[in-house]
């Protein structure tokens, strides 16, 4: 007897266009690459931060082969946020230095923090790239996604938390670069030898949350020709109804008696 009883049924089939997965893009230190890499997990789990009524821990580290994403959780003993998708770490360009900041320290001196704007590059950037993202919760407990790249070398490795709003001071813990350099020969690849995206030579463009490709613009935007304009028919001139672009009378017309 099948675990599941009922058979297939039978479900409406709606017109969404085909889709394909494409070949990996190659710049791993734009995102984690979920649809392509299955990673090690290291279970880590520590307090980062506390404070009186505020905890911020380390819940895991998921290790890809050019990059680590730390898993990190905010709990609190009054309200947090009304929108905890929002979350609670941003990247500004002025930074709120009594928000909760984040940042690593490598053991070479190169460091990354979540105080200034993180913008994926196409190229590959020269210094370490932070970014964090919140992944939901509730009022009380909201979780983050802090993507870096590269991997840290070996040594030890500062993971840096700041929020002096909830009275958390500059904490720092250590954890161990070489073990998550280790981890990182144990990420999967999912789908190897997909074919790679065709560009067609034509730059893509984003508009709001779809992609849109389209020939190359001029570099100064043209103004659009103007639309014709319906012709009207022309206006009953009343004798106490001045023409268009006739000047106003001096008098006002007398009340009829």
């Amino acid at each position: 007897m099948s675990f599941f009883a009922d058979g297939p049924r039978g479900r409406p089939l709606f017109p969404v266009p085909e889709q394909e997965l494409f070949g990996y893009n190659g710049r791993p230190w734009v995102d984690s690459p979920h649809e392509y890499i299955v990673p090690a997990i290291l279970p880590w789990s520590m307090p980062l931060g506390r404070g009186e009524r505020t905890i911020v821990a380390l819940r895991g580290i998921e290790v890809w082969p050019e990059a680590v994403s730390f898993q990190l959780s905010v709990y609190s003993r009054d309200l947090l946020l009304d929108e905890p998708g929002e979350g609670l770490i941003d990247h500004r360009r002025v930074p709120d230095y009594n928000a909760l900041l984040v940042g690593v320290l490598f053991p070479d001196g190169r460091r990354a923090s979540s105080e200034t704007i993180s913008v994926p590059s196409a190229t590959k950037p020269d210094q370490p790239v932070l970014r964090a993202q919140g992944l939901g919760g509730s009022a009380f407990h909201v979780d983050h996604e802090i993507f870096l790249w590269p991997l840290p070398p070996d040594g030890p490795l500062e993971f840096v938390v700041q929020w002096l709003d909830r009275d958390i001071e500059e904490t720092r813990t250590s954890l161990d670069g070489t073990a998550i350099r280790d981890a990182a020969k144990e990420a999967g690849e999912i789908w190897p030898g997909l074919p790679a995206r065709e560009a067609h030579g034509l730059p893509v463009r984003r508009v709001g949350a779809q992609a849109m490709i389209t020939p190359a613009w001029p570099r100064e935007s043209q103004a659009p020709p103007p639309l014709p304009q319906p012709k009207r028919p022309p206006a009953q001139v009343t004798a106490d109804q001045p023409r268009r672009g006739a000047p106003l009378p001096t008098r006002l017309p007398r009340r009829a008696r």
